[in-house]
Order: structure tokens, then sequence, then C-alpha cells
């Protein structure tokens, strides 16, 4: 069945290359719509000609898919202001995009007048590409006339000279003809030479992303599928083809899909090939291809008539009286278009005798002034030789002046780094001092009472009283050290910070113990904390905080006096204030209390030693994501405070 089918399809498909080969011009360009728009704002830029030239035989050979009379009206600027400023390249291209026109309206005697126009200027200025597409253009026309020997002849010399060009984008368009041509021959290795040519050029189109060049192949290639019989598949690929066509404006792409549509359809007997041909009917309305649908309209006339619908009958003898009618108008125009032309060429021609006339009369007068012509070349060399002098020196003058910017700024940042390294020397001192301090005192205490007790110059139970009290100055001494090892381990190591809810008051009465100076000075802490306060944070890092601001504040507190110590809530935060009652911190040190920059200066209250720790207590706040700071009372002391996230409540 399916063989029986083909079969009715082969007269149609032999048409069908004549149809097919009027596309070829207008798949050269990958541009889409925003391309024609860009090209026409930057036209109504341009003032010089020749990029002007080149800008509408742009826009011509873009329109050419999309919308006919616009690809005719650039292209016939483009030829008439080539041939007003002898611009021989751009005339070729404008000459050739000419021939399209006509041959998609269809006028293929004009097409092939213009073509042919093409051809002889493209000889003429040694242009290879621009022969071998007209020739290939050429031979379309000898096979719509049946000159097939003409044609064959014409699609090789064509195929063999873009070759020779080594243009791959030219080479899959000519290969696409190719196909064309030979797709209907029924001797096998014609046709598989064919399709192989069919092949190369949709990996061509596909290497290049040409849009519309692969669109056009998997057409060629669903012929290919009809032919096999594999039919689903050639109508899914070529309903593709005509969607996607249609929603890039490609008017004449989806005018072709739908047309070969419309032909299997009709070849199967298919009632819906009247909607294809319809739709075809519709994009060349759209894109002013009305010419092509002669005799489609021909064929809905007739189906209308058949059917009794005088309306829709009516509707196709006028479209195609208003086809007949342009197809006169095109005739007409298109002569005098090219007998303009032919005018403005002989116009050239004389003015190009005359030129040639004018330049054996100046090369006669030459000869009486090459002394001067000498003697200028002379001069314009030592010209150009003082200009490169003087560029030279300029160069080496600002090589030299950026030389010396940068070893100024290289010696800055030296500068920078030293100042920071002896910063960073001072630190490192401070810190061991400051272990050292804390270290020596516990230990001289337990050497003198042990050298009290071995003198007998106290008694063993007041021995054993200092003992304790030393005791719980090591425990506390131990403390801190062990939050300085905590604080080298995150400075050295990947320290993962993990929180837990800490209560604000029980750790503050926690520390209170383990502050010996706060009983030594007989202190008072009055403790400001709600029972319900909670914090995220590292227990440990946070008590070495809380001790570290405890003792800061019974270091300065004279005796007998209270230290406050506050908690609130400010929104997602908690603020944990310790308050003393002692002179306050020196103004000139209170911006840099928490940095490496004060341990170079330290200066203001008379006690010392407390700058490293306050610096870790920094670096242990900010690690659990909260804020230090410190600031004098408006009456006397000074309070240090800090902020944590608050603990998520239950």
């Amino acid at each position: 069945m399916q063989y029986a089918c083909m079969t009715e399809l082969y007269p149609y498909l032999k048409k069908f290359p004549i149809i097919l080969l009027l596309l070829m011009m207008a798949l050269r360009s990958k541009a889409q719509t925003a391309d024609i728009v860009r090209l026409r704002k930057a036209l109504e830029q341009t003032k010089d000609s020749i990029a002007y030239v080149d800008g509408l035989n742009r826009l011509a050979t873009l329109y050419q898919a999309c919308q006919l009379d616009s690809c005719g009206a650039y292209a016939n600027k483009a030829v008439k202001l080539a041939s007003s400023v002898n611009y021989d390249a751009g005339l070729v291209t404008a000459l050739r995009n000419m021939g399209s026109y006509y041959a998609f309206k269809p006028n293929r005697y004009l097409s092939y007048i213009f073509y042919n126009e093409s051809l002889t200027a493209a000889r003429a200025a040694g242009d290879s590409a621009s022969v071998a597409m007209n020739q290939m253009n050429i031979a379309i026309y000898h096979q719509f006339l049946g000159q097939r020997q003409e044609a064959v002849h014409l699609m090789d010399t064509a195929l063999k000279r873009v070759k020779e060009v080594h243009n791959d984008s030219l080479r899959a368009l000519v290969l696409a003809n190719y196909y064309i041509m030979h797709a209907a021959d029924t001797g096998v290795s014609t046709h598989l030479a064919a399709v192989a040519a069919l092949d190369e050029a949709a990996d061509v189109a596909n290497r290049y992303h040409d849009f519309r060049e692969v669109l056009y192949t998997r057409l060629l290639h669903a012929n290919e599928e009809a032919q096999a019989g594999h039919l689903k598949e050639a109508f899914h690929s070529i309903d593709n083809v005509i969607d996607t066509a249609a929603v890039a404006g490609l008017n004449y792409m989806a005018l072709y899909g739908s047309l070969q549509m419309a032909g299997y359809k009709s070849a199967l007997k298919q009632p819906d090939s009247l909607v294809y041909y319809n739709k075809a009917l519709d994009y060349a309305l759209k894109g002013g291809y009305g010419g092509l649908m002669r005799q489609t309209l021909i064929k809905l006339y007739e189906h209308s008539m058949h059917q009794g619908d005088t309306v829709h009958a009516d509707y196709y003898a006028g479209l195609l009286k208003q086809v007949l009618l342009q197809e006169e108008d095109t005739r007409k125009s298109g002569a005098a278009i090219f007998m303009d032309f032919a005018a403005t060429d002989r116009r050239l021609d004389s003015l190009k005798m005359q030129h040639l006339y004018q330049r054996k009369v100046l090369a006669t007068k030459s000869t009486e002034n090459i002394f001067w012509r000498y003697f200028l070349i002379f001069l314009l060399v030592m010209l150009i030789l003082l200009t490169s002098l003087l560029i030279h020196l300029f160069q080496a003058y600002r090589v030299s002046r950026n030389n010396s910017r940068k070893l100024a700024f290289m010696q800055r940042e030296l500068n920078e780094r030293t100042e920071q390294l002896k910063i960073n020397d001072d630190f490192k001192n401070k810190l061991i001092s400051l272990i050292a301090h804390d270290f020596r005192s516990p230990l001289n205490n337990i050497i003198s009472i042990s050298n009290f007790v071995e003198e007998d110059t106290i008694s063993l139970d007041d021995a054993k009283d200092m003992i304790l009290q030393v005791d719980v100055r090591a425990k506390t001494t131990l403390q801190v050290f062990d939050g300085i090892l905590r604080w080298m381990h995150t400075q050295l190591s990947g320290f993962v910070y993990q929180p837990i809810p800490c209560v604000v008051k029980n750790l503050i009465g926690a520390t209170i113990s383990t502050v010996h100076l706060l009983a030594e000075k007989k202190l008072q802490i009055e403790l400001n904390i709600d029972e319900d306060l909670k914090v995220m944070a590292d227990y440990e890092m946070l008590q070495f905080v809380h001790r570290n601001f405890l003792h800061n504040a019974a270091k300065f507190t004279p005796d007998g006096m209270t230290i406050t110590v506050t908690a609130i809530r400010e929104n997602d935060m908690i603020k944990v204030a310790v308050i003393d009652e002692g002179s306050g911190i020196d103004a000139t040190v209170l911006p840099n209390l928490f940095s490496v920059e004060q341990t170079t200066a330290a200066k203001g209250r008379k006690h010392k030693g407390a700058g490293v720790a306050l610096i870790i207590c920094k670096d242990f706040i900010e690690k659990m994501n909260g804020h230090i700071g410190a600031e004098n009372n408006s009456e006397k002391g000074a309070t240090f405070f800090y902020s944590l996230p608050a603990a998520p409540t239950t």
C-alpha cells in the first residue's frame, strides 16, 4: 500500500526541485529579526557610501526569506548606489540579490538577466565565490527551462569552484542545490551521490549553527524519508519546521514546508491537503510571495467551485487576479530597473574611458615633476623618522614614569608590611609576658611558702591556709592559660563552632568564685540579670571573656566598691555589660582597646597586662557571631560589654 502511494507521489516530487531551488539565496544569512532591526538602525547612522551599500545588500539578503518586497526595495537601492560610486564588489552582490528577488516573484527571465550581469561583474572583479553562486543560480534557471544538460554542467562547475575557495557556508549551499537537482534521478549511484551531498550540507549547517539552512536540510531529509515510505516521520519533521519557521518570521520557509506537505497529502488523496494549501497561501500573503501561489490558487478555486463554495471561489479568484496584475507590474518595473542600470553602466564605461585618457595625460606630465616627487618622498621619510624618534622618546618616558610609580608603590607596601610585622612581634611578646606573669605569681608564692615552712617562720596551719589561697590562684591561672591555648588552637587549626544554650546568670555566678581579686578587695557584685536570659555560645570561650571582664573591673575598682553586671535583650541579641567604679579608660587608648595596635603603646589606667587578653576576648566573641566593646561611664568608671545571639525559646 505504501509503495502504491509513493508511486503516485513521484510525479509531484519531480516538480518540487524547481520550487526548492528558489529558497537557496534566502538561506545565506543566519540573522534573525533582531539583526534586521539592528541593521536598519545602523544604516540610518551610516555616512560612508561603501558601508551603506554593504548594509543595503545585507538587509536585502535577510529579507529574502521574510518579506520579499522589502528585499527588492533594498536590492534596487544597492544597485543604484553601487553603480553611482563605482563600488564593484557591492554591485556584484546587489545584482545577485535582484536576481533572487525576481526568482521569487517569479519572473525567471528577469532573474536570469540580473544573475548573468552579476556573474559578468564577479568575473571582472576576480570574485570566485560570487562567480560560483551566480553559476549555481543560473543552473537553477536552466533546470526550470528543462535544459538539464546545461543545468548539471553549471552546477558541477559551481561545486568545483566553491571547493577551491574553501568557503564552507557556500559549499553547503551548493551541495544542497546539487541534491535538489538530482533528488528525483532514478539512477542508484546518482541518487546516492545526491543523498551524500545533502548529508554533508546538513553537517556543515549544524557545525556552523546556520539556523535557516538547518531547517532547510531537515525539509530535504523529510523528502528522503517520504520517498523511502516513512511518511509518519517525514510529516512530523515537516510540521516541526513549519512551526519553527513561522515563529522565527521566516515566511518563505513556512510557505515552502506547507506546499511540500500539501503536495504529499494531495498525492496520497488525504483531505487535509487543503489545510496546508491554505497555510501556504497565508504565509505567501504575509511575505509577499503571492506570485509563487498562482497554480495553488487555481487549484483552490477549482476545488471550491467543485464543492459549490462560491464565497471561497470568489476569494481565490480575486487573489489570482491580484497576483496576475502584480506580475505585470513586476515585469514592467523590472524592465525599467534593468534599463536604468544598463544606461548607468554605459555612462560608467564612458567615464572609465575618460579616466584612462586623463591618466595617460597625467603620466606624460609626471616625468616633468620627478625631482619634486623624490624630494617630497625624502622629506616624508625624514618626517616619519623624526616622528618615530619622538614616539620612542615619549614611550621611554612613560615606561620610566610607570617604573617609578611601581617602585614607590612597592616601597609603600614594604613599609606597611614591616610595620605590621612590628605590631605582630610586639603582640607575641605581650602574649609571652602575660603567660609568664600569670604563671610566675603562683609559683613564686609556692616557693615563698615552702621557704617559710623550711625556716620555721610560719606554722604549718598558716602555711596550709596560704597554700589553699595559692591553689585557688593557680587554678584561676590555669583556666586563663586554658583559654589562651583554646584561642591559639582556633588561630592555628580549622575551628568548628558548635554553640549551645547558656544561662547568662549561671555563667556569671560561676565566674565570680574564680576571680580571687574580688574577695581580696572586698568588692560587691550586683547582678541585674533575669533567670531566663540565654545566649548561644561556646561555654569555655564565653567564661574566658567573663573572667577577663570581672578581673579587669576588679583591678580598676577601689576596695569596697561595687561592680554591676547587667543583661538585657535587644531584638534577637543579649547584651551583657560589666560596669566598674574605677578611673575609666584613657581616651587615646579606648578606640584601639581590642586591637593589636594598643599593645604597642598601652596607656591609661595604672594596671597593665589586660591588652592581650582583651584581643583574645574580641576574637572569641566574633567567632561566636557577636560584638564586643567598651566605653567610659558618664560619671566614673568604665563599662565592658558584649552582645551574642539569644538562644531560641523552647
